[in-house]
């Protein structure tokens, strides 16, 4: 089981017994509708936790969820998937679903996190990400932690792939 203590956060494998009706609510968020291509498909408690079983214990894949320190409460997840060893490529997604802790900088704390263990535990030494070219917010975020901004997403025009060498 893999756990990663932050300042502020537990970041720990994500499990079916913590799909919650607060935790799909996230899914029903606007920016959520707008920047996951993976939120329409998140209607129910059941789909959500078929999304997550289906992640359980894949060697490819590093599905984290973020829970405060101070009081367990869970309030996003951050997944790796593909992780390609051989090339040492990770690809990465990240939820902050509650909208309090938005603006933050709890990508960051996040990113530098999981990077680190990935590199250290994985012989990860690229993260790659889409980002649709509309969410400011988070290519500057992206590019606080140290990503770049490498090329139009090939399927989507409105989109970039941004890569953080580590």
């Amino acid at each position: 089981m893999v756990e990663i203590l932050t300042q502020r956060f537990l970041l720990r494998e994500l499990r079916e017994s913590d799909v919650t009706h607060r935790y799909l609510s996230w899914f029903a968020d606007a920016d959520a509708k707008r920047n996951i291509s993976a939120a329409a498909a998140m209607d129910t408690i059941a789909a959500l936790k078929q999304y997550v079983r289906e992640r359980e214990g894949r060697a490819d894949v590093l599905f984290l969820g973020i829970f405060c320190r101070e009081d367990g409460m869970h309030i996003g997840n951050i997944k790796y998937e593909p992780i390609d060893t051989d090339l040492g490529v990770a690809v990465m997604g990240i939820l902050i679903g509650e909208p309090s802790f938005r603006g933050k900088g709890v990508a960051r704390e996040v990113l530098l996190a999981t990077g680190a263990y990935l590199r250290e535990q994985r012989a990860v030494r690229v993260i790659e990400l889409g980002v649709h070219a509309t969410n400011a917010a988070a290519i500057a975020a992206y590019e606080r932690v140290g990503f770049r901004r490498d090329r139009e997403a090939p399927s989507h025009a409105d989109s970039y792939i941004m890569d953080w060498y580590l």
